[in-house]
């Protein structure tokens, strides 16, 4: 007897009841729509695609449905796991197929698959990682499991880390797309908007920075400043080549080792302002330089202050002897002395304009009881904080953020690039 003629019967449990069995779904698309789905576990997936299809404008034959780094095969939705609160991905084939060709037959080794996230080429990326040493340590650190897929050369177990890294992400993506949601259910909360446009700009310089990590990566390296040797007085020195100082300047304690002291006019005294200020003792008219085999005069400006650089060539000698900074060539040419000087590679310049390394970076201090060395802690431990709390608003776990950040040795940059490198 259907339920409608039941005598005796409450109509309204078995609507009660009818609801108990449903589940609620949240499908995220390849273009960021979010699609809130209620229905029975029993649904046959191919009815749910027909619903996605009055919703997405995506024919059910093109539709893959992705949970849980896995494809939703043919069946019930039950049957393929899925449960209440679960998040689904709706991918194009054709895109995919499309996107997978792509990055194939490009020759790229880091390719993935943007349907899963596994790698085009698991033996290539595993290859190319195995030759990146550094960031092979920094992957040992945050994801030890994938450490070892790549050690072993598992490639199974690589793509399936791969796959459940990328399923996390697009979680994420979809409880942010779901609070946006939320927030917007009010329009008139200027709170609630607000909170609305930082997410908003947030993920506009998230999407940003990814773009800029795969397009220029070299951007996020350190530059090596231009230092070239030449010899002043007679002593070997590195020079440092700033053709945005208007004057060569020297400081006092070169002149001194130098033996240059003796040839300041203390009449030049003054006041020398850039980024900060400093006082000019006088000037040397007339000190005589040697680069490579050619002698020049050079009007030096002397400094009271040590500075970091003991000999810096600044704009007015540059313009005097017809200089030119080949950066093709990676070389400073002398135009009125015919002769070319090699800039020099980052492990002949002063240790003081070397590039930070994490060797070279000091260890942060750990509070261990009482001692001399427990004052500093608090402050290092306030920075490590503040940067967490920043790689955090990224959207990533603190956990997460604090293992990053000491594999980056304290960069946040770096941190950055780690997490997002997934």
């Amino acid at each position: 007897m259907p339920k409608y003629f039941q005598i005796g019967g409450n109509i309204a449990d078995d609507e009660n009841r009818d609801k108990a069995r449903s589940m609620k779904l949240v499908v995220a698309t390849e273009d960021d729509q979010i699609v809130n789905v209620e229905v029975d576990p029993g649904t046959e997936v191919e009815n749910l695609k027909a619903i996605l299809q009055a919703e997405t404008d995506v024919p059910t034959g093109d539709q893959l449905l992705m949970a849980g780094g896995k494809v939703v095969q043919s069946g019930t939705l039950s049957g393929n796991g899925l449960g209440d609160n679960d998040v689904v991905m709706l991918i194009k084939k054709q895109a995919a197929g499309a996107s997978a060709g792509a990055g194939a037959s490009g020759g790229n080794p880091l390719a993935v698959n943007p349907s899963d996230g596994s790698a085009v080429n698991p033996g290539e990326y595993i290859r190319f990682l195995k030759g990146d040493a550094a960031q092979l340590s920094q992957i040992a650190q945050v994801l030890p499991e994938l450490h070892g897929a790549v050690m072993r050369d598992d490639q199974a177990e690589f793509q399936k880390i791969m796959r459940v890294l990328h399923q996390k992400k697009m979680e994420q993506e979809a409880r942010r797309k779901a609070e946006i949601d939320l927030l917007n259910a009010d329009p008139f909360d200027m709170e609630a908007q607000r909170k609305i446009q930082e997410m908003i700009d947030q993920s506009n310089v998230n999407e940003n920075y990814e773009m800029a990590m795969e397009n220029t990566p070299e951007a996020f390296g350190s530059v090596v400043m231009l230092y070239v040797d030449m010899q002043v007085n007679g002593h070997p020195l590195k020079a440092f080549v700033d053709s945005g100082a208007q004057m060569t300047i020297m400081s006092l304690g070169c002149a001194q080792r130098l033996g240059l002291e003796r040839l300041i006019d203390k009449r030049w005294q003054g006041v020398a302002k850039g980024v900060g200020t400093q006082k000019i003792i006088g000037r040397v008219h007339q000190a005589p330089i040697k680069v490579a085999d050619q002698h020049l005069a050079c009007a030096i400006t002397v400094l009271e202050k040590e500075q970091d650089m003991d000999f810096l060539l600044g704009l007015d000698m540059l313009k005097r002897h017809q200089c030119c900074i080949d950066l093709e060539k990676n070389e400073l040419r002398i135009g009125s002395a015919g002769v070319s000087l090699p800039f020099l590679g980052e492990a002949d310049l002063p240790v003081h304009a070397r590039p930070q390394n994490f060797e070279e970076q000091p260890p942060t201090p750990t509070p261990v009881g009482g001692g001399a060395g427990a004052g500093a802690a608090p402050d290092a431990a306030g920075g490590n904080d503040a940067k967490i709390a920043k790689l955090m608003e990224l959207g990533f776990p603190k956990e997460q953020c604090e293992q990053a950040l000491s594999a980056a040795g304290g960069n946040e940059e770096h941190a950055a690039a780690i997490l997002f490198g997934g």
